[in-house]
């Protein structure tokens, strides 16, 4: 379960992170520089169009090219044009991208096929570029994130799959109107051949359900109980607990590592059980269950024992739907040596 988002978050950072780790640091400079260039003269600009050649201009043509234009945009020539200096500036960029074999070439990459238009994760990693550091907190972070999403569905599934079974254990008990009615009603439910593989509160200590096993219910009104070790235990969308913040893997890693339980706010509060409360009660015997004993056992103790039936009996009597072992009184035992 703590792998599961570690990885999801490696792989969502390595697909956002893949196209910032495609471009150089000259390639993220011409971007930027194309930005601007269109932003100051207009759309559609481009290096060759700003010096009025073409691509196919030589070196020779491009260097008298771009002269031409520095005497244009000199500030000692425009001494009232306040975005002159910035234009300038461009020009001097512009010229030494123009005069390098590679970096023209690169451009003349972007000139024929498009620069990147999304200003997404490469933008910005030109501005930002993270360490190590930084990129281990961010996958933290959103390995976290990942993990409380998955814990959240898991309890609205939790939810939904309590209610369901609810439904159904009244429709079994009281029929298709689910009208309560006075008593209980016993119910047993075999589970198919895949049994449950999720886990679900409040059956089976919430473990998954091995296949091909019997769940006890008892239906009162319109509550449901599971009985599991002679207790009824009240089956309510309440056993579902809402997932927190520290129930995630690394809250919970270091809370436990802290001796705190992941559910409580001190190392004293750690010994006590924080879950859902369970309703349960023992189920009462049946009148043909409590102290019922056989005819040969009530007269089996002799005269005395016919008097009083059940009393005086060696062997094993039944006591409120509990057998126990009782000893022969000493009058009786005299009696039969």
């Amino acid at each position: 379960m703590r792998l599961t988002p570690l990885l999801a978050g490696a792989a969502a950072f390595a697909a956002l992170a893949s196209p910032a780790l495609a471009w150089t640091a000259e390639d993220h400079e011409i971007f930027d520089l194309v930005s601007a260039l269109e932003a100051a003269e207009g759309k559609g600009t481009n290096f060759y169009s700003y010096l009025n050649v073409t691509k196919a201009v030589d070196e020779k043509a491009l260097n008298k090219a771009i002269r031409k234009r520095s005497l244009e945009l000199h500030p000692d020539k425009n001494p009232n044009y306040k975005k002159v200096a910035d234009r300038f500036a461009r020009l001097g960029v512009i010229a030494e991208i123009l005069r390098d074999a590679e970096k023209r070439k690169r451009y003349d990459h972007f000139y024929e096929n498009g620069v990147p238009r999304w200003r997404g994760t490469g933008y910005y990693y030109s501005r930002y570029r993270p360490g190590l550091g930084a990129v281990v907190a961010g996958l933290t972070v959103f390995s976290i994130f990942i993990h409380y999403v998955f814990l959240y569905l898991s309890f609205r599934l939790s939810k939904m799959r309590i209610a369901a079974f609810r439904m159904q254990a009244l429709e079994a008990a009281w029929g298709p109107t689910k009208k309560p009615q006075q008593g209980k009603k016993k119910l047993k439910v075999k589970t198919s051949d895949q049994g449950d593989p999720l886990g679900m509160p409040g059956v089976n200590n919430g473990k998954p359900t091995p296949p091909g096993s019997t769940i006890e219910m008892v239906v009162e009104g319109e509550n449901v109980f599971i009985v599991e070790n002679r207790k009824e235990n009240l089956l309510t969308e309440d056993l579902a607990v809402k997932p927190a913040l520290r129930d995630t893997w690394l809250p919970r890693l270091v809370l436990q590592r802290l001796g705190y339980s992941p559910s409580t706010t001190s190392p004293s509060a750690a010994k006590k059980s924080t879950g859902p409360k369970k309703t349960f009660r023992k189920p009462t015997a049946s009148a043909d269950e409590a102290g019922a004993t056989s005819g040969e056992e009530a007269t089996s103790g002799g005269e005395e024992g016919g008097k009083k039936q059940g009393r005086g009996i060696e062997g094993m009597g039944k006591v409120g739907g509990r057998r126990r072992k009782t000893v022969p009184r000493p009058s009786a035992a005299k009696k039969e040596a």
